[in-house]
């Protein structure tokens, strides 16, 4: 028998392999550094493709946590936990966000999030992520996500996604909330027919931009705040091989999360 031994590829920071008009390596700070440098170590292709199969047949099937928004065009660089009892201060100016965009949404909506953002039990997480979409957009942003375990079904989730996104334009972003996206995804309309309540806006009165940049704000300290602790940091060992979790292809010039 043949024992073949396993070679990992290293990156250094001086060749992270970003756009030519990303920060440079030295002006991330040193947790952002290192996150990059960890998820440049891929595991073999075999793997991956192997693990990015089941992805897609869980998603199919709408097992977990999954939904195609957080897939496509998207890469999560890192995820942070949110305790919902203790985190209060942190959920409070997203759930402004959520009233002042679904005040016009359908009632079955509406009354799911209130049920799901009163439930003790429900999970909370952010992912930071860079987007970049169908028409050569990029962005970088975050998603708050909120959910639950089904009940007689742990294998279905209930879920809210709050997505803010700056956009990169010559190379940069500014700091400024340029597109909101909320997906209000129950499962009992979801697991029926794939039937979801989605607000998207690129455009604000003066109160709404001050609601959204609130929540921005907040995320963003908080992000520079959850970093350094370890026991905010999600990870499962699955991320490692599938396509949507990894390294930025860009760093924007001002980014918020470095």
């Amino acid at each position: 028998m043949t024992n073949h031994a396993m070679t990992t590829t290293t990156t250094s920071p001086e060749t992270l392999p970003l756009d030519a008009d990303s920060l440079r390596p030295d002006e991330l700070s040193m947790p952002a550094l290192m996150r990059e440098l960890n998820l440049q170590r891929k595991p073999s292709w075999l793997l991956v493709k192997v693990m990015n199969a089941l992805e897609q047949k869980r998603q199919r099937k709408g097992l977990g946590w999954s939904r195609a928004w957080n897939k496509y065009g998207l890469t999560v660089f890192r995820t942070h936990t949110q305790r919902v009892v203790e985190d209060a201060d942190y959920f409070a100016p997203v759930i402004s966000v959520l009233n002042h965009f679904l005040a016009g949404a359908d009632p079955i909506y509406r009354d799911f999030v209130a049920d799901l953002l009163s439930d003790p039990a429900r999970m909370a997480f952010t992912f930071y992520h860079n987007n970049t979409t169908e028409d050569g957009l990029q962005y970088e942003g975050l998603t708050v996500s909120m959910g639950r375990k089904v009940p007689g079904d742990l294998t279905k989730r209930d879920r809210l996604d709050i997505i803010l996104e700056d956009q990169r334009v010559d190379g940069a972003v500014d700091g400024q909330v340029d597109r909101v996206r909320i997906y209000v995804c129950p499962w009992a309309t979801y697991g029926l027919d794939r039937r979801f309540q989605l607000c998207e806006r690129h455009s604000f009165t003066a109160e709404e931009r001050g609601v959204v940049q609130s929540s921005y704000r907040q995320c963003v300290d908080h992000y520079n705040q959850w970093k350094t602790e370890e026991s905010r940091q999600w990870s499962h060992w699955s991320v490692r091989y599938i396509d949507y979790f990894g390294p930025r292809g860009f760093i924007p010039q001002g980014s918020s999360f470095v």
